[in-house]
């Protein structure tokens, strides 16, 4: 059984930024799953708010938009039939962030083709953590190769993957709000 926690040699701490892009034409989640899938992101450090990718002219991609954004998600509408205009989208905003400082350390992806190779391996040449969320049986192992096996979950593993951070979620909760106290 490997450690579902460890995600690369760095040191993970919560002055980490993590940044979380969510491409809603690739991996749809239910609602547990993106609640699950935030809860993870928030136990590697500071997550910004999370960004869903989804084509407003998808019934079900609007239906998804509206409940990721109760969970703090910002929707980008890429509302065009083109092939791939939200990964093209997605790679964009991805690249347009981490060159703005302060860059994220740590990139949560959700998506499930290799259209994003090419993103991630400049993002691992930038030293970045990637971490990507899928569905194992429709990613494509070019995919799970470039992040390695520790770097890659399946959406349906996250449920197990995430037993045990809720406690250490509020721990670093109660930390937060104590050095708040003493830096007023």
């Amino acid at each position: 059984m490997t450690d579902n926690h460890r995600t690369t040699g760095k040191q993970q701490t919560q002055s980490q930024l993590v940044a979380m892009l969510l491409d809603s034409q690739g991996v749809h989640l239910n609602q547990k799953q993106a609640e699950l899938l935030v809860t993870f992101a928030k136990s590697k450090g500071r997550l910004e708010p999370p960004k869903n990718y989804y084509n407003s002219q998808h019934k079900n991609q609007v239906n998804d938009k509206t409940r990721l954004e109760k969970l703090g998600f910002i929707g980008v509408d890429v509302p065009d039939s083109g092939k791939n205009s939200a990964d093209k989208q997605l790679v964009f905003d991805c690249i347009k962030r981490v060159a703005t400082k302060p860059s994220p350390d740590i990139i949560v992806l959700g998506l499930a083709d290799r259209d994003f190779a090419g993103l991630i391996t400049v993002l691992k040449d930038l030293r970045k953590t990637v971490i990507v969320f899928a569905r194992r049986k429709s990613a494509s192992q070019k995919l799970i190769n470039l992040v390695g096996e520790d770097n890659f979950h399946d959406v349906d593993e996250l449920s197990s993957l995430c037993a045990g951070l809720k406690p250490q979620l509020e721990n670093q909760k109660k930390l937060s709000i104590e050095a708040d106290k003493l830096s007023a």
